[in-house]
């Protein structure tokens, strides 16, 4: 049996305030299959964003296990931990992050220098990305020319020149008109039947309604699956 691509264990994540302590997560359970498109559903507080951050390597639980493709990977250096999320995850979040002075392909080829791809090969694969997401005419715009949409794109190409194992979008549609943002769900829908393994985080229904599996979560726990 094949083991899931990101799967944890009894996770909790307790934040620490001066003396108080705040729980986030209190005891998650939660397998992300191949070619699973999950949502994370809940208001703000529940634990979703937390949880979020965990399956992309990008904070550690307090307790419990994380385990990549079947190997513990809870106690990896911080090195270790950077070079499997930057080879294997990508990142599409609701404020773009895009680099204000950088041209939408600049943007792009960002992982690929910090995975040390040659300039030739990693500006061939920004502008083949961005064509995908029908940018191919933006690709020397600045953020501040393109719309919230075409930054969202940008965004999401950047997310996906590095051809990562698993895609995670934190409120992806938060900025955007309904029209842009059904634009953007179509595109996580159109990856995810090409192969690609999603997991969102969302407030909105609707926006979670593209997503196979939903998961509602309250106070830290996943409290419904449907």
């Amino acid at each position: 049996m094949t083991a899931p691509l990101v799967e944890l264990q009894g996770v909790t994540k307790i934040y620490r305030l001066g003396e108080v302590e705040v729980p986030a997560l209190r005891g998650v359970d939660l397998r992300v299959e191949l070619q699973d498109f999950l949502a994370l559903m809940g208001p703000s507080g529940s634990g979703k964003s937390t949880l979020l951050h965990i399956l992309g390597l990008l904070d550690r639980p307090t307790s419990g296990q994380v385990l990549w493709e079947g190997q513990d990977i809870t106690h990896l250096n911080g090195w270790r931990l950077a070079e499997l999320r930057g080879s294997r995850i990508g990142f599409v979040f609701q404020m773009f992050n895009l680099v204000s002075n950088l041209t939408a392909v600049e943007n792009v080829e960002l992982p690929l220098v910090f995975l040390g791809v040659p300039p030739r090969e990693r500006r061939k694969r920004a502008e083949e990305a961005l064509v995908r997401l029908g940018l191919g005419d933006r690709l020397r715009h600045r953020p501040n020319q393109l719309s919230g949409g075409q930054q969202q794109r940008v965004a999401l190409a950047r997310a996906l020149v590095t051809d990562p194992a698993l895609l995670i979008a934190d409120e992806p549609t938060g900025n955007l008109d309904t029209t842009t943002g059904r634009e953007i769900l179509t595109l996580f829908s159109e990856l995810n039947h090409q192969g690609r393994t999603v997991v969102l985080a969302t407030h909105d229904p609707e926006a979670a309604e593209v997503a196979k599996v939903r998961m509602r979560l309250r106070d830290g726990l996943i409290v419904e699956v449907f």
